[in-house]
Formats: C-alpha cells, sequence, structure tokens
C-alpha cells in the first residue's frame, strides 16, 4: 500500500485538521490536540470523559462538607503559619498539611471522588488563609503556604 492509496482521515472534533491517531476504545479519529496518552494508546475526549464519570460518585452534601472542613482547617493552618517566620520550614510543612487536610475530607466523605471535590478545598485552604494574613502580616509565608498546601491537594484528589 503507498502512501496515494492510503485514506485521509480527519479528526472528529477538528475536522480541518488530518491525523493518524485514532481512539484506542472508540476508534475514532483524533489529532494531536484531542488525544489523550494512556498507557495502552491514545483516547478521545468523550471516552475520557466517560472513562472519569464511572469514577463521579461524590453526593451533594459531600461538596458542603469538604468546604465546611477544608475551611476550618484552612484557617487553622492559615493562622498557624502565619506565624512561622521561616521560610524553609513552610516548604517541608504546607505539603503536609495540605496533604493532611485532603486525607482527612476524602474520608469524610466516605472516599466517594468527586470531580469539583478538589477545587472547593483549594478555595476552603485560600480563603482560610485570609484571617492568618490579616492577624499576622506574613505575607511571605502565606503567599508559600498557599500554593504548596493547594499542590498537594490537587495532588491527592484529581484524576487527569
Amino acid at each position: 500500500m503507498t502512501e496515494q492509496d492510503a485514506e485521509i482521515t480527519f479528526c472528529r472534533w477538528h475536522p480541518e485538521t488530518e491525523t493518524g491517531l485514532s481512539c484506542y476504545q472508540c476508534g475514532a479519529p483524533i489529532c494531536g490536540k484531542c488525544a489523550k496518552r494512556t498507557p495502552v494508546g491514545y483516547i478521545c475526549p468523550d471516552c475520557q470523559k466517560s472513562r472519569k464519570d464511572r469514577f463521579e460518585h461524590a453526593k451533594n452534601y459531600d461538596y458542603l462538607i469538604a468546604a465546611a472542613v477544608s475551611l476550618v482547617l484552612g484557617t487553622i493552618a492559615g493562622v498557624i503559619i502565619g506565624y512561622v517566620s521561616w521560610w524553609y520550614l513552610i516548604l517541608f510543612i504546607s505539603p503536609i498539611v495540605g496533604g493532611i487536610i485532603a486525607e482527612a475530607i476524602w474520608r469524610l466523605v466516605g472516599r466517594r471522588y468527586g470531580r469539583h471535590l478538589w477545587w472547593i478545598i483549594v478555595a476552603g485552604i485560600v480563603l482560610g488563609a485570609v484571617p492568618g494574613l490579616l492577624m499576622t502580616w506574613n505575607f511571605v509565608s502565606l503567599l508559600l503556604h498557599i500554593p504548596l498546601a493547594a499542590g498537594a491537594v490537587i495532588a491527592r484528589l484529581r484524576l487527569s
């Protein structure tokens, strides 16, 4: 078979883009922008969404629990971190604090996965840092703490 005999395929989501890739699950032609690499091949956006939906078990009240607990624990952590003046200590403490908050909430919601659960927890940590900032005015500590704690939450609870 020569190149002239080969059929030209176009991406299902970008019809103007030629492609040689296809989804390993449904066989749809996908371009490099749409393709998500997995250990067994490339997957299309629709199949990826359906795979994530299989894990979505969170109830509505799980989000309320996550918001309340992350706000309380985020406030406690923000106030404590606000009084820590050694920035190198914050580099080690904040990811641990974020991991503990994520794990505590995940267990409180019955280990149910929710696509937006990590967003709510990160928002609770960010809002919880505000009282610590107002009490101590230690911008450097809290500006280091927030992304490090949030990164730990994202790494723990987000499905890619």
